[in-house]
């Protein structure tokens, strides 16, 4: 079994802290009056999150640009990061990945995130999370296919265990934990199972509708979401 967890508004919460180095990367980098506005963050990929950015500040999304702003974005978070703490876990995050990563069944456990490598670690250890936890990961650049959407990144996951574990998994024995309709778009397309978490900007009923098979307030109850990731039916049902 793999279960994977979103970063932000599922584990933690950053309040826009990754937003704002964002925005002053682009305004170190092009011009003072690079903005962040109107651009769609919940769910997105960094690097569409980015040429999106570009595009709306009529800069040339050109590769060397892209990587540009990365590297700026990394330095910024990380330099903020030396001096304060820059997320924080949200409720039930801390025991529910304890008890997923310590559970008799051995799953393994991992990120699948829109966040870039670098800056997806920062944020996860800021928020007191151990990153050698989570063992099979799909960031927000893994996706092998020109232009990248969130549904081609548990394909990744799937492959990567493959690769350690020398296991062809089934997809339905991978539980995608997200806060986002995109979480739960990327695990129906993919096969896989749906823990919706409303911690985010998305509704229950905007989770449910999105056709998520689980949606749940908040991650504190931490033995029923157990009970439910270790079932292996596709249930229905909200706890």
């Amino acid at each position: 079994m793999l279960i994977l967890f979103d970063i932000d508004m599922t584990l933690l919460q950053s309040k826009h802290i990754g937003v704002t180095c964002l925005r002053d990367a682009g305004r170190e980098l092009f011009n003072q009056e690079f903005s962040v506005e109107g651009i769609r963050f919940g769910g997105g990929l960094d690097p569409v999150i980015i040429k999106e950015m570009l595009q709306k500040n009529n800069v040339d999304p050109t590769n060397s640009n892209i990587d540009s702003m990365r590297s700026n974005y990394h330095r910024l978070l990380d330099l903020l990061s030396q001096s304060q703490q820059v997320a924080t876990p949200l409720p039930g995050a801390h025991e529910l990945v304890n008890a997923t990563s310590s559970h008799d069944s051995n799953p393994t456990i991992g990120l699948l995130t829109g966040n870039f490598q670098e800056t997806g670690i920062i944020k996860v250890k800021s928020a007191g999370f151990d990153p050698e936890l989570f063992t099979i990961n799909a960031w927000g650049d893994s996706s092998p296919h020109e232009n990248p959407i969130r549904s081609h990144l548990p394909p990744v996951a799937i492959e990567n265990y493959r690769q350690v574990k020398n296991i062809d998994l089934d997809p339905q024995s991978v539980i995608i934990i997200g806060d986002t309709i995109h979480d739960v778009a990327c695990a129906i397309d993919s096969g896989c199972r749906s823990l919706a978490v409303a911690t985010g900007h998305d509704t229950s009923d905007t989770l449910k509708a999105a056709g998520a098979h689980r949606v749940i307030d908040d991650l504190t109850k931490t033995e029923e979401i157990i009970e439910w990731i270790m079932n292996d039916s596709l249930q229905q049902s909200n706890l």
